[in-house]
């Protein structure tokens, strides 16, 4: 099985843009709140920042697995991720200029 490969940021597969709500998605929002007042801010400033802010998620497809998405901010600050199925560390292969 082939290793999955983490996309580069010039060539990616944006799936969606979501913004976290407080009645829709709950967990992922308070989530994002509580990481947000970690960071110094005020509760209710967290709040209005993450029911404002879009996320936006690549796809990716692990053969013999499944698809999952990623956020699009994070892959582009990182060179390690891991599969959520398996925990095995994604391949970054860097483009050639």
């Amino acid at each position: 099985m082939e290793k999955t490969v983490i996309n580069n940021s010039d060539n990616y597969e944006h799936l969606c843009n979501v913004k976290l709500s407080k009645d829709k998605y709950p967990i992922a929002f308070n989530h994002k709140v509580n990481e947000l007042v970690a960071q110094g801010m005020t509760p209710e400033e967290a709040e209005k920042c993450v029911a404002e802010s879009v996320i936006e998620l690549e796809i990716y497809y692990q053969e013999g697995y499944g698809a999952f998405a990623v956020e699009t901010e994070f892959c582009e600050c990182t060179d390690e991720m891991f599969s959520p199925y398996n925990g095995e560390k994604m391949v970054y292969v860097p483009t050639e200029d």
